[in-house]
Formats: structure tokens, sequence, C-alpha cells
């Protein structure tokens, strides 16, 4: 019983709610921009691990690659940056921060909150 009820919870191709949910994929450059925002996120993640053990040890390889992963976050947020100017801009449209608070985009684009 419970396949039959998650098979009929799928839309069948022809469909309008699966013409609306293709609507509703994102395109390559939102993919591509959520995948570099999943980056940061790590990098930001790793490099706050690293402090939290630089505050009792002494490693310079470590500091080391704290600024280089500092570097190459400034680069995917300009990146993303960049990306985010090729989108269409969507009135009103719904965007999840990096830190999951659902924030609203404004017809030029600014963030209302």
């Amino acid at each position: 019983a419970g396949a039959r009820a998650i098979r009929a919870a799928v839309p069948s191709p022809g469909s309008r709610c699966a013409s609306l949910l293709a609507m509703e994929e994102d395109s390559p450059i939102e993919k591509q921009v959520k995948e570099l925002e999943h980056q940061i996120a790590h990098l930001q993640r790793s490099n706050a691990e690293m402090e939290e053990f630089l505050r009792e040890n002494t490693d310079a390889e470590l500091r080391a690659a704290i600024g280089e992963n500092i570097v190459t976050i400034a680069r995917r947020r300009a990146i993303v940056e960049d990306l985010r100017k090729l989108l269409p801009e969507r009135s009103g449209a719904t965007v999840v921060a990096p830190s999951g608070a659902a924030v609203l985009s404004d017809v030029d684009g600014s963030m209302l909150l």
C-alpha cells in the first residue's frame, strides 16, 4: 500500500502539476549559485574549526590554510554575485539565505527583511 501511495503522489509527466514542477526547477545558473554557496559554507565551517584548534595550539600551516580559505571564499562570493546578475529578476520572490533565513527580494533585487 505504501508504494502505491508514493506512485500516486508523483504527478504523471503530462499533468499540470508536472508542468508546474518543471517551471520551479533551478536554472543551471541557480544550481551553480547554490553549489558555490554550499562550498562557501563548508569553507567557513572549516575555518571556524581550524580557528578553534588554533586557540590552544600554534600551527603556521593551519594559519596559512585559513588565509587561503578566506581568499577562496572571497573569490566564490564574487562569482556568486556575478552569476546572480545573470539571473532574471523575480519580483517578490522568496530566497533562502545561506543562514537558512527566508528573505524577500524586491523588484530592484535588493533584499527585504
